[in-house]
């Protein structure tokens, strides 16, 4: 069969699924980044995961929520498997292969008279934030809060 050649601009990356080594045997459940400006053939059982994928650009207010998939040291900060973390822009990000992305986040603008209630997911206690920009943390989510019916009406007039 015929194989296409992978070619990585320098704003690309792939991952490797099951490569093979310099001995031409694969290494099974083993995963290899590779980041561009560069182009290569796929060998006997290799394939990519998610295809070739982007750089992910962050702006001021916008951050990556990570997670680990298994044990990961990153500029001295080791992160155990589950572990979640925050990386903040403004920044270019490629995930190593032991992490995975959970989500984009951008910080939510309130005004004065603007408010949203957050729920802390270790502790399961949900408090409001009101009148500021605020970016949830790693360990925090959007919680909404249900209203009677009549409260909704009277909201939608």
């Amino acid at each position: 069969g015929t194989v296409n050649i992978t070619i990585l601009n320098n704003r690309q990356y792939c991952v490797i699924l099951d490569p093979l080594d310099d001995k031409g045997k694969p290494q099974l459940g083993k995963k290899i980044l590779v980041k561009g400006e560069t182009f290569f053939f796929l060998r006997p059982g290799e394939r990519l995961e998610k295809g070739i994928q982007n750089v992910y650009v962050l702006g001021d207010n916008e951050a990556l929520l990570l997670r680990a998939r298994e044990t990961y040291t990153e500029n001295g900060t080791k992160h155990a498997p589950g572990d979640r973390w925050m990386i903040y822009g403004p920044a270019d990000y490629i995930p190593a292969v032991e992490v995975e992305i959970v989500e984009k986040r951008r910080a939510i603008p309130l005004s004065d008279n603007e408010g949203i209630y957050v729920r802390d997911i270790t502790t399961g206690k949900v408090r409001s934030v009101v009148g500021k920009s605020y970016m949830l943390l790693p360990n925090e989510e959007l919680w909404a809060k249900s209203l009677p019916d009549t409260v909704e009406e009277l909201l939608l007039k």
